[in-house]
């Protein structure tokens, strides 16, 4: 749990949070279920971009100061950045609560790669899903989500209903979505194709009959 202070803002629109942003501040709004209407508060930049360009900054979880003096328990839900200098502009925190879910995505960490079996037959491991959304207690919030590619053969796959999840939590992403695979490049099939050994003509003959039969 990460400590950090959100001050007031009293300033709104394009200039007040522009001025704010020169004197370090990022601005930003508190909100969840106990605060619909959301709090207009202030974080230091320097203070909050470690978390905010951490490649896990989903699930970075803070014990948040509030201006009132409360605090809460928040993950930042949305970072706004400037499309060319990739600066923070505004940062939405979110209310977490004990014993109440909260849907939130994750980060897929792949394991093992060094030890797939089909990379060494030599497949190519190829991730297509780089996070998945899951419904998970804060106290069960995984910093990422790991999946052991060690065991995964040439054209095997994962998918994300088989990927492991923290206690109590459910998969709100489609469980049929393709996550990591082993595909075969082409070279190495004609590799395979030309390793094939020549059958003899009577083991040709006894394959084709048991072609027949099953047709």
């Amino acid at each position: 749990m990460v400590n950090i202070e959100l001050k007031e803002r009293s300033v709104v629109g394009k200039e007040g949070n522009k001025k704010l942003r020169a004197q370090g501040y990022v601005p930003a709004v508190f909100y969840g279920p106990n605060y619909s209407e959301g709090l207009p508060v202030q974080v230091v930049e320097k203070e909050i971009e470690p978390y905010a360009n951490s490649a896990h900054w989903e699930t970075v979880m803070f014990e948040a100061l509030l201006p009132n003096g409360g605090r809460e328990m928040a993950i930042m839900r949305e970072i706004q950045r400037n499309p060319v200098t990739d600066r923070i502009l505004h940062i939405d925190f979110y209310q977490l609560i004990k014993g109440h879910t909260v849907a939130v995505e994750v980060p897929v960490e792949l394991i093992g790669r060094e030890r797939c079996e089909g990379v060494k037959k030599g497949g190519m491991l190829e991730q297509y899903v780089h996070a998945l959304e899951i419904e998970v207690l804060p106290a069960h919030m995984p910093d990422v989500l790991r999946v052991d590619v060690s065991s995964l053969d040439l054209g095997g796959a994962i998918h994300a209903s088989d990927v492991p999840l923290p206690e109590g939590a459910a998969l709100l992403s489609d469980p049929q979505a393709l996550v990591v695979a082993v595909y075969v490049p082409a070279a190495v099939e004609e590799a395979v194709t030309e390793e094939v050994p020549v059958q003899t003509e009577p083991e040709t003959i006894k394959v084709k009959g048991i072609k027949e039969e099953e047709e």
